[in-house]
């Protein structure tokens, strides 16, 4: 079973996944890197916090390709994110389609 490697990019600094997981392919390891994004979006709503919208993870594969990049903001509940990307359009500041 591939093992993929997903780090949490924050600005300009990345957090490394030394141990990766394994699953059987790129859609299953989404998966488990959404549910981690949404986790962590729960623990900065909890603490007051929105600074996480703006970071990523990044998977790759056991030779470090990147091979996917999810934006945090992906992991909110649709009409959250259709909310926010009203905000942000009026704010002139772009966001990715999910």
């Amino acid at each position: 079973m591939p093992r993929f490697y997903c780090h949490i990019r924050q600005g300009e600094q990345l957090i490394e996944d030394p141990e990766g997981i394994e699953r059987p392919d790129l859609d299953a390891a989404r998966a488990d890197a959404l549910e981690g994004i949404r986790d962590l979006l729960a623990e900065a709503t909890k603490q007051g916090t929105d600074d996480l919208l703006d970071d990523a993870i990044l998977i790759t594969d056991e030779a470090g390709r990147e091979l996917m990049a999810i934006p945090f903001i992906e992991g909110l509940p649709p009409r959250l994110y259709k909310a926010l990307l009203h905000v942000l359009h009026s704010t002139s500041r772009s966001v990715p389609d999910p």
